[in-house]
């Protein structure tokens, strides 16, 4: 069952990814597995994802704020706030925030499919500035439906 729920800003559960921090607004258990949506905030100069496929989720990304670069396909794009990124499955992309100023990201995902997990592992992974292998890195993305697109 689904229950109404409000966050006020700096609410819901959250992860430190290096220097970015997400926070899970509304996760797979809120939804019924419909759709989950992360807060991502990023310092600037940071490398949020680098470009990856989903074979069966599809994502949104939004632009709150700062200028984030988005990856579609081959393409990068220098996004303002207010814009959006739909990405079916089986597309290439990515993002980061190479600016100077700080970045926030909506991101939706469809289904939710325990999401936040992917997010918790690499949490874990890169804990205390730990630099985790390419074997631990691919291994996490496969469990959550991300495949790594090569450059």
């Amino acid at each position: 069952m689904c229950l109404p729920l409000i966050l006020q800003p700096g609410e819901g559960p959250s992860v430190q990814i290096r220097t970015s921090t997400c926070t899970f607004k509304v996760t797979g258990k809120d939804t019924k597995n419909h759709f989950g949506l992360f807060e991502f905030v990023m310092e600037p100069g940071t490398d949020g994802a680098s470009p990856h496929i989903h074979k069966q989720l599809t994502e949104i990304f939004y632009v709150v704020e700062g200028q984030v670069e988005l990856i579609l396909n081959q393409e990068r794009i220098s996004a303002a706030p207010g814009a959006l990124m739909l990405v079916p499955e089986n597309t290439p992309h990515g993002f980061s925030n190479p600016g100077t100023t700080r970045a926030t990201l909506l991101i939706m995902f469809c289904p939710a499919d325990s999401r936040e997990q992917y997010f918790e592992g690499l949490a874990e992974l890169t804990k205390n500035g730990r630099q985790p292998s390419s074997d631990e890195l691919l291994d996490l993305m496969h469990r959550f439906d991300q495949y790594p697109v090569p450059q």
